[in-house]
């Protein structure tokens, strides 16, 4: 693994000091990578969206949005949910 030394404002610093004392992660460097991999996966997740948001604005088929019966579909699907709990 790579070694990089790293300074943080002094306000990130408490706060990962703060991380490592309430056993959150085991060291500075822990944390750090966790940041850094959460970041990563934010980035990922983003880059999906924007390629599937284009996707959808080259798409043909354009339709009216009526948000009555997507309301309704939703709370048909809720009470459906809630009648297979009470099973």
């Amino acid at each position: 693994m790579a070694t990089l030394e790293l300074k943080l404002p002094a306000e990130l610093e408490r706060f990962v000091a703060h991380l490592v004392e309430q056993g959150t992660y085991r060291t500075r460097q822990a944390a750090i990578v966790a940041a850094v991999a959460s970041e990563k996966r934010r980035a990922e997740r983003r880059a999906w969206l924007e390629i599937e948001l284009q996707k959808g604005l080259d798409s043909e088929s354009v339709g009216i949005l009526d948000m009555a019966d997507v309301i309704q579909r939703g709370r048909t699907r809720l009470a459906a949910r809630k009648r297979r709990r009470s099973v």
